[in-house]
């Protein structure tokens, strides 16, 4: 039996030239697209079902590809939600 977690997982990049940051969000869910894991698109992130390996893995993939020649600097906040079972 695998041990899901759920991630919350929000990208903003700043310093583009432009207000809107929908082109440089959008690059995501190629990402998000390209793996098997199960994820929520909301109005403030995006939430991502998983093992917790695989979250901070694909944490990462979301993180790094935000940067670009006109993306220097990205803030990501990350929330997760993990239970364990205990064994009696």
């Amino acid at each position: 039996m695998s041990k899901l977690a759920k991630m919350e997982i929000a990208v903003y990049p700043l310093g583009t030239d432009n207000s809107s940051i929908t082109k440089e969000v959008s690059e995501i869910f190629g990402i998000l697209d390209n793996c098997e894991l199960t994820y929520q698109i909301t109005t403030m992130g995006t939430i991502i079902e998983g093992s917790v390996d695989e979250l901070f893995d694909i944490a990462r993939k979301i993180h790094d590809n935000i940067f670009s020649d006109t993306v220097k600097r990205v803030i990501t906040t990350i929330k997760i939600d993990e239970k364990r079972q205990t064994m009696l």
